[in-house]
């Protein structure tokens, strides 16, 4: 995505295996930094959450949940897991932060590919908020034959992280900023010019034929999947394996948890199936190439051309 101009502040922090930036204009340079540090810092809180690397991490904990187990989580974890299982069922399954489990191996031992838990996610833990506490917990019928859970909120949680630091930047009454997780997810407040009140030139296409080349972003998120720099490494739920719906997929919604997910649905999907989500939420702009040369926008009117 193109980063903007060169006399806009900008803040740089390594965390979840990418590089995260935030920009924020207007401000004065040390104000603004030390806004931006508590920001990384809020994004390194939740990679402590979040992370299946970190043995100690909420999501590596349910992981290790035995049939009949449950542990108590943060709001954070709670709402991410929440939203992957919203997106999911919204999408017919293409996004799933158990996708994992289907490419290691298949009930019984039976051979990669096929999905290694018996239905939907939703009935492989459930969420539970009780007593003011949020809760997982594994079913006590749950067929030990089956894996279980290998979630990963890398799909999600990146969108997340951005927008609890933009949360953060708003307590330090910052209103113009735009941060980006890795220049796949960038998340747009205000204007880079707050006295001429235009958006955030983001870039989209990365140079497919009949892409839209930028947006103007503001109040919104925008994230893109591809093919380009990892090669096909997002897997289709279904399957198991590399998903063949798309070379590339974008997704712009209120808020970068939400554009991180679809955009990750919309490349493994159709683009009959994005069209029919796209008209079920007007407030989603989705873009796929579906083959060179071959690119679809739905929901359009959200960036008005010229």
């Amino acid at each position: 995505m193109t980063a903007p101009v060169a006399s806009i502040p900008r803040f740089s922090h390594e965390a979840m295996g990418t590089f995260f930036e935030i920009f924020i204009p207007g401000e004065d340079p040390t104000y603004a930094g030390q806004a931006a540090r508590e920001a990384f810092r809020e994004i390194d809180r939740l990679e402590r959450l979040f992370s299946r690397f970190d043995k100690t991490s909420e999501i590596s904990r349910i992981n290790r949940l035995p049939a009949g187990g449950e542990i108590a989580v943060g709001i954070e974890t709670f709402e991410c897991l929440s939203l992957a299982e919203t997106v999911r069922l919204e999408t017919g399954g293409a996004f799933d932060i158990n996708a994992r489990i289907a490419a290691r191996t298949g009930p019984e031992g039976e051979p990669a590919g096929r999905p290694a838990y018996p239905g939907p996610l939703g009935q492989a833990f459930d969420l539970v908020h009780e007593a003011g506490a949020f809760v997982i917990r594994r079913p006590e019928d749950y067929p030990p034959e089956f894996p279980g859970l290998d979630l990963d909120l890398g799909a999600v949680g990146k969108g997340y992280a951005l927008d609890q630091a933009l949360a953060v930047l708003r307590e330090w009454g910052i209103e113009n900023a735009l941060l980006h997780g890795g220049t796949s997810t960038a998340l747009a407040a205000g204007s880079p010019s707050p006295e001429e009140g235009e958006g955030w030139l983001v870039g989209v296409g990365a140079g497919w034929p009949g892409a839209p080349s930028s947006v103007s972003l503001s109040g919104r998120a925008l994230s893109g999947s591809g093919t380009e720099v990892k090669g096909r490494h997002i897997l289709d739920p279904h399957t198991g394996r590399p998903a063949r719906g798309h070379l590339a997929a974008w997704a712009s919604s209120p808020t970068a948890a939400l554009s991180d997910a679809l955009s990750t649905a919309f490349f493994v999907m159709t683009s009959g199936d994005v069209e029919a989500f796209a008209a079920r939420n007007p407030d989603v702009w989705a873009c796929a190439v579906v083959s060179y040369g071959d690119v679809r926008v739905f929901n359009a009117g959200i960036f008005p051309e010229g």
